[in-house]
């Protein structure tokens, strides 16, 4: 017996030492240890798993699905977790959008025998896969191609990357080139074959973007790709005809092939760069970024690059799937928008014309902004403020350089799509310059801001005459949510204006940032459409779509983030404004399209503010839960552990403010709604030195906020402004009490 209870304390001795290491072995590991490629990749999400460096040209990945697939809600980055083939791995990705694009200069390699033209039967060189030989890592993705026994390796620079294809010994080894088959297809291509050089260059024009034709919104991508081995054979694909020893060739189909002299079987790298410019500076760009390094150093060095960007938010707490989402939440605000000038400072602009940047500055492009002036803005203005101004900058010289919104509404690459609604560019630029991006130009910045605010285009003329868009016939008939957003960024401009000085145009639009509230009926409680003439149109259905970009009245109604108070009040007061929101979050839904269903939908941009209404409506402890609710059990730590789509990170952005406890909800304020941290400690490092750490004391998961300290003083409102911490180099510790 005395033996046996000997034994029992050496075996607790070893689980408490095994935990120890365990907790230590945590403690060493590095951010992007914690970041979770596949998160949003099946069912919904629309992420892609791709190498790439921060805010990369440059992603290169699987493209698993093609065709009708990319139709599917959940296929539309091109690759769906379900599926268990790959087709190619291309070299540009946007990461969750709810429109199929890019997919640009996909190369697959192989050991069949050539023949069959990839133009006309897109998987004709496609291979199993099993998710179990499948990693990716922030900068890196591997996967074993099962039909050909070859392993892939990709690491990713901004502009450039390697690629390892590691063939089966006595096989065959080819790479098969596919411009053709991007996500829209092309209007134009050229592929040219230099053997003696081992090299391959050229050029594809693809466009389209939300299922438009290619010829539309089109862009071309320039690239050149290196290989370690000489080039034995090659032809190419022009239509369904091969023709084999063909080094030159352009169309609008086309492909090509080359096999390798490798009789030792040795891995094969393709060291690949690519430019919207030219195929020269497609080359200066991989000669200095890829210089003379190898897999290994190219690997080492992105991924310290994720490190240093993903180190700035330190995250303490036993939860490991909480802390891989709020990472890979971090990653995802990281990839978009885009660099898109070369090293060399060249760039083509929305009026294809070049142009350069200053030294140490990046142009970007791939602006999402009505998904992401919401959230990702105020994370990029406070982490990486320095990249935010040059982002700001990027679209003030597209509204010089030819982008006919203005500000850029929804921008692919160098081109306007007009896609959503408002002005949405305004309130991003507002968020990310209240957050701290703030090496721009400001008054030359608020003046292309009021003109695009002043625009008469899509209803910005009624907007300014009326004080509302009025209905009209549908489809497409957006004015209720048309008057909402152009009233948010008539607020976010009134704080511009407010920086700059400029208060008779603060006046003005602060004005007019009131312009929602005529569309808001007091006898229903609901926004509602108006005709010409101002009055209310019925029949009323809070669920219908009509007059709204996706999503309804019952789901708008709650998303007028800069004057949450005014509606409560207009919706009868803290009482009444409860009850009703009771009943519309009484059912969250995540399935679908839910833009016909009178309730809460937490992953569409509409609904990201819901919970807060409830703070001012005097229900804290409500936004508390609701908040707690929807971030522990609609997120996960999976493939399918996201409501909607991550719309590039805006989504994410959403569930990790939820996680931080601190919320920003009006536009061009520095002011966080505080909510109550579900992790133990937080330390936000901003760049000029000051730091914010969010402390939790108790229970934060079964319990709500008792008390908050800011830096040891109790605070008394729900409200904390960051503007003294943004402007000099502060501590502050939030701390919230939940005994």
């Amino acid at each position: 017996m005395q033996y046996f209870k000997l034994r029992q304390v050496f075996a607790f001795l070893i689980f408490i030492c095994l935990l120890n290491s365990c907790k230590q072995n945590e403690k060493t590991k590095l951010p992007s240890d914690f970041v979770n490629l596949f998160i949003g990749t099946l069912e919904r999400g629309n992420t892609v798993p791709a190498a790439t460096a921060p805010f990369g040209m440059i992603a290169c990945g699987p493209d698993n699905v093609f065709d009708e697939e990319l139709d599917e809600y959940k296929s539309r980055s091109g690759y769906n977790y379900a599926k268990d083939s790959i087709r190619a791995f291309s070299m540009t990705h946007v990461s969750g959008w709810g429109c199929h694009g890019a997919l640009d200069i996909p190369v697959m390699p192989v050991t069949k025998a050539i023949g069959e033209s990839p133009l006309f039967n897109h998987r004709a060189y496609a291979s199993k896969f099993s998710h179990d030989n499948e990693h990716a890592t922030p900068g890196y993705y591997e996967v074993m191609l099962d039909d050909y026994n070859i392993d892939v390796q990709i690491a990713a620079a901004e502009r450039s990357g390697i690629l390892h294809f590691d063939y089966p010994t006595g096989s065959e080894a080819s790479v098969v080139f596919a411009p053709t088959n991007c996500a829209n297809g092309i209007t134009g291509a050229e592929i040219v074959i230099d053997a003696a050089n081992n090299r391959v260059t050229g050029h594809a024009t693809s466009g389209g973007f939300c299922w438009r034709d290619p010829s539309q919104f089109d862009y071309t991508v320039y690239f050149v790709a290196d290989f370690s081995h000489s080039i034995n054979s090659y032809g190419i694909w022009n239509n369904q005809k091969l023709i084999e020893g063909l080094e030159q060739a352009s169309g609008d189909s086309l492909a090509a092939w080359i096999t390798f002299n490798n009789p030792k079987n040795e891995t094969v790298e393709m060291r690949i760069a690519i430019s919207f410019v030219s195929v020269e500076n497609a080359i200066e760009n991989s000669a200095y970024e890829l210089k003379d390094k190898s897999f290994a150093q190219l690997k080492t060095e992105t991924t310290q690059k994720w490190n240093e960007l993903l180190g700035k938010v330190e995250i303490e707490t036993d939860d490991y799937d909480r802390k891989v989402q709020a990472y890979t939440a971090l990653y995802r605000n990281m990839l978009h928008p885009n660099i898109f000038s070369d090293v060399n400072g060249d760039y083509r602009g929305f009026n294809d014309s070049v142009y350069q940047m200053p030294e140490e500055h990046n142009k970007y492009v791939n602006f999402s902004t009505w998904d992401t002036y919401r959230t990702t803005a105020y994370l990029q203005g406070l982490l990486v403020p320095d990249r935010a101004s040059d982002m700001i900058e990027s679209l003030y010289l597209d509204a010089k350089q030819g982008n006919p919104a203005g500000l850029t509404i929804w921008g692919y690459f160098n081109n306007e799509t007009w896609v959503m609604n408002g002005h949405s560019s305004v309130p991003l630029i507002a968020n990310m310059y209240a957050m701290g991006a703030r090496d721009v130009n400001l008054t030359k910045i608020k003046d292309v801001m009021i003109w695009t605010a002043d625009n008469k285009y899509r209803r910005g003329e009624q907007y300014i005459k009326y004080g509302f868009v009025p209905d009209r016939p549908a489809p497409h008939n957006y004015s209720v949510s048309e008057t909402l957003e152009y009233s948010i960024a008539d607020y976010g401009l009134a704080q511009i204006c407010l920086a700059d000085g400029d208060s008779v145009n603060y006046a003005r639009f602060l004005t007019r940032s009131e312009n929602i509230f005529n569309l808001f009926n007091t006898e229903l409680g609901y926004l509602q459409r108006k005709d010409l003439n101002g009055n209310w149109v019925f029949p009323f259905d809070r669920a219908e779509e009509n007059g709204f970009n996706e999503g309804n009245s019952a789901q708008y109604t709650w998303n007028i983030p800069h004057r949450m108070d005014k509606l409560v009040e207009k919706m009868g007061g803290n009482e009444m404004a409860i009850d009703k929101l009771d009943e519309f979050t009484s059912e969250i839904i995540v399935d679908g399209w839910p833009v016909d269903q009178p309730h809460y939908w937490p992953g569409n941009q509409p609904g990201f503010v819901v919970p807060f209404v409830y703070t001012y409506a005097g229900a804290p402890e409500k936004t508390q839960e609701l908040v707690r609710y929807v971030s522990s059990n609609i997120f996960r730590n999976a493939p399918d552990g996201m409501p909607g789509d991550d719309d590039l990170g805006a989504t994410s952005a959403m569930n990790l403010f939820f996680m931080l406890g601190m919320y920003p909800l009006k536009p061009g304020e520095a002011e966080f709604m505080l909510t109550g941290s579900l992790f133990e400690e937080v330390k936000i490092k901003l760049d000029n030195g000051s730091i914010i750490n969010i402390v939790t004391e108790g229970d934060s998961f079964n319990s709500n906020i008792k008390e908050i300290i800011v830096n040891g003083n109790k605070h008394e409102n729900w409200h904390f402004d960051i503007s003294e911490i943004i402007k000099k180099q502060k501590e502050l510790e939030l701390k919230f009490k939940y005994h």
